[in-house]
């Protein structure tokens, strides 16, 4: 008679149930143990809680015993099953073995055991499909993926966009990609909070702006110290143009080389407004001129909110970096076509124009940001990304093992922003300008425009041409962190894939890929995406860009949203009246009467303090507790990873220290390791 000390490792999460119903069976080369029911009464049971917000959960670890006649070999699959009757489920982390011999093997789960489910698992050593040989561990890899197929089905959400995981509402998701009890109560709690405090203030107020105290009056309930530094500094033409480099939508601005055809700016259009009396055609020849140029927004059928029809521009705006290597406007025209009707404004015009004409701006940034450079870029991608590694890795391929920590909660999140935001009802759809049939219109196009290079950073910014602009934070500490996480990824894809040739021969991997780029939609040549890999160089960069994305990147387009996005006039979510057509009409009563009404301001607010606020169960980048490797080159890797991420944190706060406006949103300490907001 020999005994195996089996460990398992529960959480013990809200209304979950206990393993004791749950059979367990150790499955070796030599062959299987008997069917051993967890009984409630284990030799040892550990219980640990822990807080998150104001729930109590608790992880256990129970100790049990299976005995069997003779060794069942080197260790195989930890097989666990429960019954059909079993009442509730509950979450296995991971189960440990001890052997007889005395080996030790981990074998993550990670996953709920409910009535009917039958799970394999494998031990913790990564494998590729080629390096498993044996008939049993060559089945459970690929009844694996037939159940996560089943589980995970891709839903069409439009004909133009990538599709999504189906799925009418959260509730219909699979138990692990639902929220944490702690995030969960945590978004309840922040929702109700803060409607409660702005929509007190909505049900006390007008709906037209009285003055702009009555709206310092409302964005003070939630703003932030940065905030107030927006609503100081907002009106002047160097904030305008730092916000380009540094403020929430960090990713549109270019070096300009060439004027385009259809911007109506000469030599004798912004002379004036530059210092120095240089000229245009210098200044370009210098690198000193940039531009933004928000075209996707042209011709979409701005939407009607409470009754009001809102107006929807796609600015071109013309930038000059002075002596003082600010970036100050020296050129914006409203509209793509030139024309009488659009004219092109610049700083010398009464300051009411000039004001009013860059508030148009900041309504098309907004607009911009959410859709494009937030949702589209970080959501949407994410989720694809999440996709295609669940129904192609099973949990014993390395790069499922490197990929899964990044999409926690990201089906979730995603599921509840189609239902929430974007959907009839939503808030974004009802009370923003890009709403309504705008949306899908303006979504459609964006991702018609996706290439590859725009998401790696390193080509993104080359690509703009903004690798030598002073004080670009989002450029200088993004490339920092995507070369940390290149140096991560390439270490651990190296020491799995020994050749090119293990690359190409990896049917999972080039499924993998294949499925992102039919489900993504991206298999136009024009978009620059892989169809598939053929080399440890290319595989890195892909999976560089897979992390950054889930991470960093949106870091960087959300955190920032409520510093930047909290005074209102920096960032209406709409405006209620047309764009100036001559010089000479605006006034400051024109320009509180074309902001979007108090309901409107307060349901945007709402959705930014929402969105920015750091969750209850917060995991930074490279933090999660899951553990998926145990090999020590993997190990040495990621100890590595969290040693250059937290050198990079102590460089940016010491470079923060020193600064007016701190650029925080990638510091790592602060970028979370996941889209789960």
């Amino acid at each position: 008679m020999v005994i195996y000390r089996v460990v398992v490792h529960q959480e013990r999460l809200f209304l979950c149930g206990d393993a004791h119903r749950t059979i367990i069976r150790l499955v070796g080369t030599r062959g299987s143990s008997k069917p051993v029911p967890l009984a409630e009464k284990s030799i040892c049971r550990v219980v640990k809680e822990t807080c998150g917000c104001c729930c109590k959960t608790k992880e256990e670890k129970a100790e049990y015993s299976v005995n069997c006649p003779t060794s069942v070999g080197a260790l195989l699959l930890v097989r666990l099953e429960a019954p059909s009757s079993s009442p509730s489920s509950w979450y296995c982390s991971n189960v440990v073995v001890t052997t007889p011999e005395g080996g030790v093997s981990l074998f993550p789960c990670y996953q709920f055991i409910s009535c009917g489910t039958l799970l394999a698992l494998r031990d913790s050593k990564a494998k590729l499909v080629f390096s498993d040989v044996l008939p049993g561990e060559l089945d459970a890899r690929t009844n694996e993926l037939v159940q996560r197929c089943q589980t995970y089905r891709w839903s069409c959400y439009d004909d133009h966009l990538p599709d999504t995981m189906s799925g009418e509402d959260i509730m219909s998701l699979p138990a692990e990609a639902h929220f944490s009890v702690s995030k969960a109560l945590d978004m309840v709690l922040t929702v109700s909070k803060i409607l409660v405090e702005l929509g007190l203030h909505s049900f006390l107020c007008s709906q037209r702006w009285s003055g702009f105290s009555q709206i310092q009056q409302l964005c003070r309930q939630i703003e932030t110290p940065t905030c107030r530094l927006v609503e100081r500094f907002w009106k002047e033409d160097w904030f305008f143009g730092h916000q380009f480099l540094n403020g929430a939508n960090p990713t549109l601005i270019c070096r300009c080389t060439e004027i385009p055809p259809n911007l109506a700016v000469t030599e004798e259009t912004v002379g004036a407004s530059m210092e120095g009396g240089v000229s245009l055609r210098e200044e370009m020849e210098r690198g000193n001129i940039f531009l933004v140029n928000y075209w996707l927004l042209d011709g979409l059928t701005a939407n009607t909110v409470n009754g009001k029809q809102n107006y929807l521009t796609a600015p071109m705006i013309l930038l000059h970096k002075n002596s003082n290597n600010q970036l100050l406007p020296i050129a914006i025209q409203l509209k793509q076509s030139p024309g009488d009707t659009n004219p092109v404004f610049v700083p010398h015009d009464l300051e009411a124009d000039w004001l009013m004409v860059k508030t148009f701006v900041r309504a098309a940034d907004f607009s911009d940001h959410e859709l494009r450079s937030h949702f589209l870029r970080t959501h949407v991608m994410s989720e694809l990304f999440a996709m295609a590694t669940l129904r192609n890795f099973p949990m014993v391929h390395p790069l499922y093992k490197l990929l899964a920590p990044h999409f926690r909660f990201t089906l979730e999140i995603d599921t509840l922003a189609r239902q929430l935001l974007l959907s009839d009802g939503g808030s974004l759809k009802e009370y923003t300008a890009v709403g309504g049939v705008a949306t899908l219109e303006f979504l459609r196009k964006a991702s018609a425009s996706l290439k590859y290079p725009d998401l790696c950073l390193p080509d993104d910014i080359t690509g703009r041409g903004m690798e030598s602009v002073p004080g670009y934070y989002y450029r200088d500490d993004g490339l920092q962190l995507w070369d940390i996480i290149h140096r991560y990824v390439e270490g651990i894809v190296s020491y799995y894939y020994c050749s090119d040739d293990d690359v190409s021969r990896d049917s999972e991997l080039q499924s993998w890929i294949n499925e992102i780029i039919v489900f993504g939609r991206l298999g136009h040549q024009s978009k620059g995406f892989p169809k598939s890999f053929a080399s440890v160089v290319e595989l890195t960069y892909f999976v560089t860009m897979v992390i950054f994305t889930a991470s960093a990147q949106h870091s960087a387009v959300n955190n920032s949203q409520l510093d930047y996005f909290g005074w209102m006039p920096n960032a209406p979510v709409g405006l209620q009246h047309p764009p100036p057509a001559i010089k000479g009409g605006c006034s400051e009563r024109i320009l509180l009467d074309s902001f979007p009404d108090v309901s409107s301001t307060v349901h945007g607010l709402a959705t930014v303090y929402l969105l920015s606020k750091k969750p209850a169960d917060f995991v930074p980048l490279g933090g999660s507790g899951e553990q998926h490797f145990t090999e020590s080159v993997p190990l040495e890797m990621l100890a590595r990873f969290h040693s250059d991420l937290n050198r990079l944190s102590r460089d940016i706060r010491a470079r923060n220290a020193g600064l007016k406006l701190p650029y925080v949103y990638l510091d790592p300490a602060l970028v979370e390791d996941s889209v789960t907001r």
